[in-house]
């Protein structure tokens, strides 16, 4: 069978066209919602820290570096005394699904005051995704220093949390990848001094 010029050309000119159209409704779709996106992402961040820090009537924005990346909010009360601060960090470990950010919040003594993970919907549901339950969030409340993730069993046995947070159940990927991130915060108030 022999082919031709045209039996070659249209289908080639069709999936262009094809190809151009679906290119230009994605950037379409994308220009409509990114503004939507963003105003969502920023209330998220804003009852996360919320969360984090519930002692915190305001939030002031503190950049270390002068350019336009914010390291890390300063907690007032309703008086303008700082009562904490919230850090948002990404540890060196990785969860199952890729970087793990955590919201921090810091008291002024240095001690944890909440912790929210960010998107964890590519941790393993029903294991990894139990990081966002606020039964496992609440054992980092009240610590300080550094942390490290342990099997429940043996948290049982030595009969201590101080300083230990026990792994999620067949989740110590993501257990690790959470205090991973925990601990760059704690990191973090140590380098700021505990106030500015």
């Amino acid at each position: 069978m022999k082919m031709n010029a045209k039996d070659i050309l249209v289908p080639t000119i069709s999936l262009l066209v094809i190809c151009l159209v679906a290119t230009a409704l994605l950037a379409l779709v994308n220009n409509v919602t990114k503004d939507k996106i963003a105003e969502q992402t920023a209330l998220s961040e804003a009852a996360a820290r919320v969360q984090v820090l519930p002692d915190a009537t305001e939030f002031k924005e503190v950049d270390m570096d002068g350019d336009k990346v914010t390291d890390y909010y300063e907690g007032l009360d309703k008086s303008g005394e700082t009562v904490g601060y919230v850090f948002n960090t990404i540890g060196e470990d990785k969860g199952y699904g890729g970087d793990v950010a955590v919201t921090v919040g810091i008291d002024t003594d240095g001690i944890i005051t909440g912790i929210v993970p960010g998107d964890i919907s590519n941790e393993t549901p029903g294991l990894g995704q139990n990081a966002g339950k606020a039964s496992w969030q609440a054992q980092f409340v009240g610590e300080s220093g550094d942390l490290e993730v342990v099997k429940s069993d043996k948290a049982a046995q030595e009969n201590t949390s101080d300083g230990k947070i026990n792994a999620l159940t067949s989740a110590t990927i993501t257990s690790k990848a959470v205090t991973g991130s925990v601990n760059v915060a704690l990191d973090m108030f140590e380098e700021i001094g505990g106030e500015n």
